[in-house]
């Protein structure tokens, strides 16, 4: 039965990826190591991304993701919402060539001034060649917003991590 099994999911294997299941698209990473912290309640800000982790076609200009083929992608951004003084709401969206995706806003509360959490946001959608994916963030006050953290001896906690990839 193991043999059998084996057979099968080998067979499997060689059939999906000859039929083109697993050939990769682009494909990008990019994070920030700075705090993004808000200096005013209510106002959107582009969230930045300095660094360019990996990445195959997909380019990221400081946090405006350029994509480099017409085709469906899945994006998904986790950020670090923390404080650098105060308590309140951070909200996080997507943006298409510069305009808001509708139903792509998260909020999370931040209930004390030493307070942090994940939050994702994540999408899946159809683009053209050359589409401009980037996020945007706000706070309900100022000194909210996404920290970054260097714990001693342990790798980095980016206040931002971003991937994205084409699914078809």
């Amino acid at each position: 039965m193991k043999a059998l099994f084996g057979t099968m999911f080998g067979s499997a294997m060689l059939l999906a990826s000859a039929s083109g299941a697993f050939a990769a698209g682009g494909y990008l990473q990019a994070s920030s190591e700075e705090d993004q912290i808000a200096k005013e309640p209510n106002k959107p800000q582009l969230v930045t991304m300095p660094s360019t982790d990996a990445a195959k076609g997909i380019k990221n200009n400081k946090g405006v993701v350029i994509l480099d083929q017409t085709g469906t992608y899945f994006t998904i951004v986790g950020v670090q919402v923390g404080s650098r003084g105060g308590t309140g709401l951070v909200r996080i969206w997507f943006q298409t060539n510069g305009k808001d995706v509708d139903n792509s806003n998260c909020e999370q509360s931040i209930p004390s001034p030493d307070f942090t959490v994940v939050m994702v946001c994540q999408g899946v959608g159809e683009f053209k060649k050359g589409d401009k994916v980037n996020m945007m963030y706000s706070a309900s006050a100022p000194g909210l917003g996404f920290v970054y953290k260097k714990p001693a001896g342990e790798p980095a906690v980016p206040s931002v991590i971003f991937s994205g990839w084409k699914v078809d």
